[in-house]
C-alpha cells in the first residue's frame, strides 16, 4: 500500500518533501563546521545543493540557497535565495533542466539524477 501512496505524490510534492529534508539536514550541521551544505541531487557532472544564508527574513526565519555546480569545469553556474520551500522548488527544477543541459553539451557522460 505504501507504494500506491507515492506513486499519487505529484513530482511538485516530492520535490518539496526532498528540499524540506536537505533542510533540517542543513541545519542539524554544527555551526562553523567546514560542512555547510547539503546535496540535494546529481545530474552527471552537476551537482545541485542547498547552504544556508547569512541573513533572516522578517519573520526571523534564516533564508536558504540553492546552488548548481558544474564539477567537471569546477565552478557554479548558478544559485538562488529561497525564503520558502515553495519558492526553492521552481529553482530546484530549473536547476535540474540547467545541468540536463549542461550535460548534453558537455557529452555523453550519463545524466543520471541521484539523491
Amino acid at each position: 500500500m505504501q507504494g500506491s501512496i507515492v506513486s499519487r505524490m505529484t513530482d511538485k510534492t516530492l520535490s518539496e518533501l526532498r528540499i524540506a529534508r536537505a533542510y533540517v539536514k542543513l541545519l542539524c550541521i554544527p555551526e562553523g563546521s567546514f560542512e555547510a551544505s547539503v546535496s540535494l541531487a546529481w545530474i552527471g557532472n552537476c551537482e545541485i545543493r542547498i547552504f544556508e544564508g547569512s541573513q533572516a527574513n522578517s519573520d526571523g526565519m534564516q533564508l536558504f540557497w540553492l546552488e548548481l555546480l558544474d564539477h567537471g569545469a569546477k565552478t557554479s553556474v548558478d544559485s538562488f535565495s529561497c525564503h520558502e520551500i515553495e519558492d526553492a522548488v521552481l529553482v530546484f527544477e530549473d536547476f535540474i533542466s540547467q545541468a540536463g543541459r549542461l550535460n548534453e553539451a558537455s557529452g555523453p557522460d550519463g545524466a543520471e539524477t541521484q539523491s
